[in-house]
Order: C-alpha cells, then structure tokens, then sequence
C-alpha cells in the first residue's frame, strides 16, 4: 500500500513538472526587436524573442510607422515600438490567431489602432478552438485624422475573464488595423514613459508626408505590396 501511495505521488510530481503552467504573472509582447514587415510566428516561442510559449498565424507580420523608417501609414503607438497587423488581401476579412502555450489567466490589454471595426475572441483552446471566454469589438478610432497618417490615434483597451486562454483571434478587415504591446495576464495597460510621450506631443505630431490614407502607405507606393 505504501509503496502505491508513494507512486502515486512521483506522478503528481513529475505531472506538475512536464505541463507548463498558465502565466503566473503578465507578460508583455511589444515586438521589439522584428524588423518591419517581417513574421512574428515564432519570434515568442523559441525564436529570437523571449520564449513566453506564444505564436502567431502565419498571416500577423510585424510593422513599423514610417516616422520610425517603416512602412506603416500610422503614428508610433504610445510606447514607440512595433505594432502587429493581420495582412490579406485589401477589403476582405481575415482572422490574425496568437497562440498562448503555457495559457494565460485574468486579462488581455493592448494599444489599437483601427479604421474598420475588429473583433478580439479569448478562447479556451488553441488557435480559436474551445469555448468563448471573453470578446470584444474594437470601433474604429481614427475619424477626427485630417492628413497623412490617416491613422494616427491609439487607445488603449483592456478585457478581463474567468479560466485560461490559450488563443487569441483578431478578425476584421485586412489591413485595417494595428495592435501593440499586448500584456497577458492582466487588463491593466503598459504605461509609456514619459519621454515617449513628449516625443510624439511635439515634432512627428505636426508632420506630414502629403495625401495617402493606406495602412501600408510605403509599400503601396514602391509597387511592391501584397494587399
């Protein structure tokens, strides 16, 4: 008898060990570090990020605002890092899903910035599948914009649920938003530091680079876009 229960619970132990657990705390995802235009896929799950376990579908690239050198027609987002986009073809639907390996419990936050309405879904399991546990509708946020960039407001969202998440999924138009510095585990938002703030209060506020309303202004421009 003595020597089940102790089998028993080598079991429990090496069970705990070999299933990764749910964030214990947040994680921020700012995507610094990818070049602009390049695939976020892996980059948090063993790749050259941070491995937090998280993925993104092949079709969730990486963008920078061309105040930063990028192809983004958008402002920097609060924080002055890369932004995510879901790319397809310009007027249709597509769904962007981020994989959460280890799941993640209690919140989602992020910047958005959008010209169509978007939908975030958490789900219970991977790449969209399980049970709906939080979802929200994104408005479009960019209609007082006079100029180049049409996009050139972020707001900040944060959602709060019950159970784990193992994916998110991003649906709306193609092109037709960006997201940043997506915290899990919490709907609190990152904080930018104040010297990013003063940064986008003064110089790059005021600028413009002549008519165009097209969230992949640069590429559009050189011919060589996908959308």
């Amino acid at each position: 008898m003595r020597r089940s229960i102790f089998a028993a619970f080598v079991l429990c132990v090496l069970g705990a060990i070999c299933v990764p657990a749910a964030h214990a705390t947040s994680v921020v995802l700012t995507f610094q570090g990818l070049q602009d235009l390049q695939a976020i896929g892996n980059y948090y799950n063993g790749g050259a990020g941070t491995n937090y376990g998280v993925s993104f579908s092949s079709d969730v690239f990486a963008l920078k605002s061309v105040f930063q050198g990028g192809a983004g027609g958008f402002m920097p987002d609060p924080t002055n890092t890369p932004a995510m986009f879901i790319m397809g073809t310009t007027g249709s639907n597509v769904t962007g899903t981020m994989n959460v390996g280890p799941g993640f419990t209690s919140g989602i936050s992020f910047f958005y910035t959008a010209g169509f309405q978007e939908t975030v879904t958490v789900w219970s399991g991977a790449n969209g599948t399980g049970t709906i546990l939080a979802t929200m509708n994104l408005s479009p946020n960019n209609g007082s914009c006079v100029g180049f960039p049409t996009y050139c407001t972020w707001t900040g969202v944060g959602l709060n649920f019950s159970g784990t998440g193992k994916s998110v999924t991003f649906s709306g138009a193609a092109n037709g938003i960006g997201i940043a510095d997506i915290t899990l585990g919490t709907s609190t938002l990152v904080t930018p530091e104040p010297s990013t703030m003063i940064l986008l209060g003064t110089g790059l506020a005021g600028t413009s680079l002549g008519g165009g309303w097209r969230f992949l202004r640069r590429l559009i421009r050189a011919g060589a876009t996908r959308v």
